[in-house]
């Protein structure tokens, strides 16, 4: 059964991103069309290939939501132009379909004349039509005009872009003043962007990128999602769900964090408690998870996203919905929200001990905080699901290690160039 089509997922992905920061809103997918609009003059890419330049385009900045070079982003003279663009390089690289494409990522700020570290020419190519195709963004947003723009990049031809990359830019006639009106109403870019099928595999490994994304921005959280769709998946198992039911599970288990792309990382990394204002902005994370999936998955797969924090007594939040209101799904993958939180260390807390997680277990099911048959079952297979997490989790956590020992090295090499 395939929750998620081709449409959904590039849905999902880009009302995600849009959550960073208002400013940059629907700043990537803007920048997928001018990149469109140029390469559409050429005939040496068919349209899978358009498609993924185009998700490449609209994920170029997607290293910043780690490194939180927001503010930096939104000028239009970059300074710093290593951070984000190694994370994002190097996060393509290994959760996205997209491997080939990554280093083009890792110099789309650059200047022409760092170009050389690129060997292949359609790489050269892509990172500087995206440098100069995400100026363009920036620059309209921020008010300037085509002329103007136009001036600019006469001013740095053959200095920050090279001179075919301009030229092919200008031929494609692109007046940014009215562009991107004229991109909701362009059907072949939607067509290539939207309907060009994706596999199944490629939307989930979409979908796992966007995750990793949030979980990565803090060493604290980076398997939660993991280990909670293992419970929720192990879980629904146990209490005899069918197939369809328990991808139904797991597939809002992978989802139920997605909102938290739109909490400042300060909030997500705290080390202590949190205060009631940071906790209402924390809880902020349901509401954003809600905004960015409805219409992309059907009702069921929503509902157990957006309900993990519910409580069967009603004080739960974001609605205080009372029982009759939480169905069995959504309170299964409470139950490995909560099993995964606790077992998992944070930056204000150890990982807790078997025997603690079970009292709290118990304590919250005598409570009515938590369904008692699914905490049982929890409670019972405790050791099973908890060497499942560790099974499914190590090939993350060596792949977590190595992006970061890539970073830290390519940060040293390329900052004193």
């Amino acid at each position: 059964m395939k929750l998620l089509n081709n449409e959904k997922v590039i849905d999902i992905i880009s009302n995600t991103l849009n959550h960073v920061d208002s400013r940059l809103m629907d700043h990537g997918k803007r920048v997928a069309y001018l990149l469109y609009r140029v390469l559409k003059l050429r005939d040496d890419f068919n349209n899978e290939e358009l498609r993924n330049i185009c998700i490449l385009a609209m994920l170029h900045d997607v290293g910043a939501y780690k490194t939180e070079e927001i503010d930096n982003m939104v000028l239009f003279e970059t300074i710093d132009i290593w951070e984000h663009s190694i994370y994002g390089s190097l996060f393509l690289k290994y959760f996205s379909p997209l491997g080939e494409l990554s280093r083009a990522i890792l110099f789309h700020h650059a200047e022409c004349n760092m170009l050389h570290h690129l060997k292949d020419e359609k790489l050269q190519m892509l990172a500087q039509l995206i440098s100069l195709c995400d100026r363009a963004d920036v620059f309209a947003v921020n008010g300037g005009k085509d002329e103007k723009f136009r001036v600019y990049l006469e001013i740095y031809r053959d200095i920050k872009y090279r001179k075919d990359i301009v030229d092919m830019y200008l031929a494609a006639d692109i007046d940014i003043d009215i562009v991107f009106d004229e991109m909701k109403t362009d059907d072949d870019f939607n067509t290539i962007f939207h309907k060009t099928p994706l596999s199944e595999e490629e939307a989930q490994e979409y979908i796992d990128m966007i995750i990793y994304s949030i979980d990565f921005r803090s060493s604290q959280t980076v398997l939660h999602t993991l280990s909670t769709v293992c419970v929720a998946g192990y879980l629904a198992k146990k209490l005899g769900l069918t197939e369809d039911e328990i991808h139904k599970v797991k597939t809002g288990a992978v989802l139920h964090d997605i909102g938290k792309i739109g909490i400042p990382l300060h909030i997500l990394e705290s080390g202590s408690r949190l205060n009631d204002n940071e906790m209402n902005i924390m809880r902020n994370h349901v509401k954003f998870t809600e905004e960015i999936i409805s219409g992309n998955v059907d009702d069921d797969v929503k509902f157990i996203a957006i309900n993990h924090h519910e409580k069967i007594n009603g004080e739960g939040y974001p609605k205080q919905l009372d029982d009759k209101s939480i169905y069995f799904f959504d309170r299964i993958v409470a139950i490995a929200d909560i099993f995964s939180a606790l077992c998992q260390a944070r930056s204000y807390k150890k990982e807790f001990k078997k025997d603690k997680v079970i009292k709290i277990l118990i304590d919250m099911a005598m409570q009515d905080h938590v369904d008692p048959k699914v905490a049982l079952v929890a409670i019972e297979f405790f050791d099973e699901i908890f060497e499942t997490i560790k099974r499914e989790a190590n090939p993350i956590i060596k792949t977590y290690d190595k992006l970061n020992h890539e970073y830290k090295k390519l940060h040293r090499e390329l900052s004193r160039k």
